[in-house]
């Protein structure tokens, strides 16, 4: 018996090719109205027309042969990049408050790895490389399919009208009313990443000149910091110790009493206090700009500069040091690998997270407590009669995700470290990043953490021959520091000898460990000439 085989019905076939035609036309749609951040992530921003959409469509539909594969190639390319380019740059705004600059941050790939094999360990690293590449690939498809059912999915017979559609569609874009609500906005984010990229390109020329400007090259050696000559100088980063910590009423009051506690107790051991603001390259993370900017006395705020300032011959703070005969080292409890940039700095004594000895548990991502690593500074170079130190400290307790947190203990009980096995709170990070009130508790507490155990250790092992910076190395994340936050960060300079603040202060700053609205805020790359200009003796002319 035949089977009978039953005709499809045209009417069929026709919805059946109009479905398709508009979600192809709506996945583009989508990407081509997509925010680039998430403040813009809202209905009205889809609400728009798109005038490359008729564009794209004008171009699949009323051109044929190689020139429609060609040009299918472009929109899939393009579309591909505005993807990636508009996530990453909802991701450089959610994490550094700026946006994405394709050129110099695809640099950054193998510092962003190796932060996620530290936090969640090298199988979650690779996994999300595979999981992006696998979303890309997917994404690609996608746009594959979508053009070629815009540019083959039309009958014949419409594609005339389809494409007389489509060009008047962009010319009403330019009249009333549709001129309200169109946007060419496609396009010109498009246009703002090349024009990122070609000026990318020329802020390297400008940096590779600055490498060479050193103003400081000629200063004699005998005369290089001669007023700080035996004393030690402490220069101590406190991790997302940023303005907003003092300002925002959802901090300040806990950090500014902490700061009052502070000043009171150094004022009874005879310490004097100064306090001002220092403008960070950075925000909510990439930490080492800021380190490199003190230390060379250059703008270094993206990874482009940091490279080039690698693989320069500039001077720093630490070359300034070691030309004027201190031992010079440096403690980073959160480097747990190959540091290539020790063969610039040139620190006479580099500690890491590996020859720390710290034997108890880490703090999730956070390698070990502020206070081991303070002891672990003190045992290993402050020993009495030690020759003068001059030491760049990372306190790295108050990273994200902020829990869990270190408890202070006595210092004689600090060992090994093992004791933060146990000294420390209970809660987890994946319990409290439930709640984002109690996230930004804890950013809180974080902050309170490392400036209490600062205040121990000046307290207790700061001498008269010592001179502490403190300083912040970025503002935490927008969604803790704020919307429109600045790059502020305090900066602290402590030290028994009058003379040594009077030097540097030079009647500018705040008295104090808090500083107000009215201190004094320098950019960060002018610490290291405040330095230099006030402990050196200039040449006589």
């Amino acid at each position: 018996m035949k089977v009978r085989k039953f005709a499809r019905r045209p009417e069929h076939s026709a919805v059946r090719i109009a479905a398709r035609w508009l979600a192809a036309f709506a996945i583009i749609f989508i990407i081509l109205v997509l925010p680039d951040r998430l403040d813009d992530m809202d209905w009205p921003a889809f609400a728009r027309l798109p005038l490359e959409l008729p564009v794209i469509v004008l171009a699949l539909v009323a051109f044929t042969g190689r020139l429609r594969g060609l040009l299918r190639g472009i929109v899939v390319a393009v579309l591909s990049l505005m993807l990636i380019f508009k996530l990453a740059n909802i991701a450089a705004y959610f994490g550094f408050a700026r946006p994405f600059n394709p050129l110099v941050d695809a640099l950054m790939v193998p510092t962003v790895l190796d932060t996620l094999s530290k936090g969640a360990g090298m199988a979650a690293a690779v996994g999300a490389v595979v999981a992006i590449v696998a979303v890309i690939a997917l994404c690609i498809g996608v746009f594959v399919w979508a053009t070629r059912v815009i540019a083959f999915g039309v009958p014949r017979i419409a594609q005339l009208p389809v494409a007389s559609f489509a060009f008047a569609a962009a010319l009403l874009g330019f009249l009333p009313p549709l001129r309200t609500t169109a946007t060419w906005d496609a396009s010109l984010f498009m246009r703002d990443q090349a024009v990122a990229m070609s000026q990318s390109v020329e802020d390297a020329a400008r940096f590779r000149a600055q490498l060479l400007e050193d103003p400081f090259r000629d200063l004699p050696a005998e005369g290089r910091l001669a007023g700080l000559k035996g004393n030690d100088v402490l220069l101590i980063f406190v991790e997302s110790y940023g303005r907003s910590s003092l300002d925002n009423p959802a901090y300040a009051p806990l950090l500014r009493g902490t700061l009052k506690k502070f000043d009171a107790a150094l004022t009874e051991m005879g310490f004097n206090a100064r306090s001002a603001w220092l403008t960070s390259p950075t925000f909510g993370g990439e930490s080492y700009l800021a380190h490199s900017t003190s230390m060379s006395g250059l703008w270094v705020d993206n990874q482009q500069r940091y490279v080039q300032l690698l693989r320069s011959a500039r001077g720093t703070l630490i070359s300034d040091f070691n030309t004027a005969g201190w031992r010079t080292v440096t403690v980073m409890p959160e480097i747990t690998m190959a540091w290539p940039e020790v063969d610039y700095f040139k620190f006479t004594q580099v500690y890491t997270a590996p020859n720390l000895g710290y034997k108890g548990q880490p703090f999730d991502y956070v390698t070990m407590s502020d206070q081991y690593a303070l002891s672990a500074f003190q045992a290993h170079e402050l020993a009495p009669d030690h020759a003068p130190v001059m030491a760049v400290i990372g306190l790295v307790s108050s990273h994200i995700p902020w829990a869990p947190l270190p408890k202070l203990v006595p210092w004689e009980d600090v060992g090994d470290g093992s004791i933060f096995t146990t000294a420390r709170t209970p809660e987890t990070a994946n319990e409290i990043w439930r709640d984002a009130k109690r996230v930004a508790e804890y950013y809180a507490l974080s902050i309170d953490y490392s400036l209490q155990t600062l205040m121990s250790f000046v307290t207790t092992y700061g001498r008269e021959n010592m001179l502490i910076i403190i300083v912040g190395d970025h503002q935490p994340m927008t969604f803790i520091a704020g919307e429109n936050a600045s790059h502020d960060v305090p900066v602290h300079i402590i030290a028994r000898d009058p003379a040594l603040l009077a030097a540097f202060e030079q009647g500018a700053w705040t008295a104090g460990m808090e500083p107000g609205a009215s201190s004094p805020t320098w950019p960060m790359d002018a610490l290291r000439a405040r330095i230099l200009g006030a402990y050196s003796q200039q040449p006589q002319q």
